[in-house]
């Protein structure tokens, strides 16, 4: 079994997505069809991204941990980027695929 990767995503996003069974946000204000690929980090990494991308918000977040084999079987590779993993795909929201949602303390 391969380490867990995260996604940070923005409550409602996320939710607003169970109906279309994939997610397909990028990152805050991003999809996936404008980047290409759906920004993800490592869970050592994730304050460091909260930082940078959400701490002016005050929405709720979500920690989406998210399996990289789940993702190979269902065909969607992930590139790492200088240290940082990128999803190049929408990610299917099943639990072969994400791990666990965990709500952010604000």
């Amino acid at each position: 079994m391969s380490d867990l990767i995260h996604h940070i995503a923005i409550q409602d996003d996320w939710e607003m997505s169970r109906g279309f069974g994939e997610y397909v946000v990028s990152t805050r204000g991003v999809h996936l069809d404008d980047a290409g690929f759906i920004h993800a980090a490592t869970a050592d990494r994730l304050d460091e991204v909260i930082a940078a991308r959400f701490s002016d918000l005050a929405l709720p977040l979500l920690d989406i941990a998210i399996r990289p084999e789940g993702l190979a079987a269902e065909g969607i590779a992930v590139e790492w980027v200088d240290g940082f993993p990128r999803i190049l795909g929408a990610v299917p929201m099943t639990a072969e695929v994400v791990a666990s949602e965990t709500p952010l303390p604000r």
